[in-house]
C-alpha cells in the first residue's frame, strides 16, 4: 500500500516580540517629542494620533533592524518588488502614537511600505469583561477590544488571527507585512485611553 505524500504550501507570518525596558523608555521619551497630528492618513476614528520621531535612530538600531533581518532569514522577502538594479537597505520612514477612547477603532487595513510593526504602551481593559459587554453576550464570538491579522486560506476562506487585548500585552510589539490586513476593535466602559504606536518601513537605494 503506497503511503500519501501530504502537502503543503509556503506561507508566511509575522513576529512577536517583548520589549524591554529601555526600548519601552525609549519610545516614551520619543513620545514626549510628538510632532503633526496624523489623523489625516488613519482610516482609524480615534481620537488623537501624533507623528513621533526615533530618536539618535535607536529604536532602529537596537530592535527593527534586527526584526527586518530575521523575518528575512524566516520567510524571505517574498512581499518586496525590487528594480532590476540597485542597492537596497532597510530604514524607518515614519512613525506615530495614536490614542484611542472607548468606542474608537481602526478598521481592517494595510500600511504602505514593505515592513510595519505596532506595540502598544498601554491596554486599560480585559478581553475577558469586554466580552462580557452587551453587544457580545450570546454571540457566537466576541471581538471587542481584540486586535486582528486577516489573510485568505489555500482553500479561498477568509481566516482572522486574534489577540485577545489586556494588560499582558503592553509592550509586545508585532512585525509583519505591510501589505498584512489588520483592525482593531472597540472597547466599552472605561474612560482610560489605549496607547499604542506604529511605524512603517520601507527600503531606498544607497547608492543614491
Amino acid at each position: 500500500m503506497n503511503r500519501p505524500v501530504f502537502k503543503e504550501l509556503k506561507n508566511y507570518g509575522w513576529i512577536e516580540h517583548r520589549m524591554n525596558d529601555a526600548t519601552v523608555n525609549h519610545i516614551w521619551d520619543c513620545i514626549e517629542s510628538q510632532g503633526k497630528s496624523m489623523k489625516n492618513s488613519l482610516v482609524g476614528q480615534i481620537d488623537k494620533s501624533y507623528e513621533i520621531f526615533d530618536k539618535d535612530n535607536w529604536l532602529w538600531d537596537n530592535v527593527l533592524d534586527n526584526l527586518y533581518h530575521q523575518y528575512r532569514s524566516r520567510w524571505g522577502q517574498w512581499n518586496v518588488t525590487l528594480p532590476i538594479r540597485g542597492d537596497f537597505a532597510p530604514y524607518l520612514d515614519e512613525m506615530w502614537v495614536n490614542y484611542a477612547n472607548q468606542h474608537e477603532y481602526n478598521p481592517f487595513h494595510d500600511h504602505s511600505g514593505v515592513y510595519s510593526f505596532a506595540a502598544w504602551l498601554k491596554i486599560p481593559t480585559r478581553y475577558e469583561e469586554q466580552a462580557q459587554h452587551y453587544n457580545s453576550v450570546d454571540a457566537g464570538e466576541s471581538f471587542n477590544s481584540t486586535f486582528n491579522f486577516q489573510y485568505i486560506d489555500i482553500t479561498g476562506k477568509l481566516q482572522v488571527c486574534k489577540y485577545a487585548l489586556t494588560p499582558e500585552y503592553e509592550n509586545m510589539l508585532l512585525f509583519f507585512p505591510s501589505c498584512l490586513q489588520h483592525c482593531v476593535y472597540p472597547f466599552y466602559n472605561c474612560n482610560d485611553q489605549r496607547i499604542s504606536i506604529s511605524g512603517n518601513i520601507w527600503l531606498k537605494d544607497i547608492n543614491k
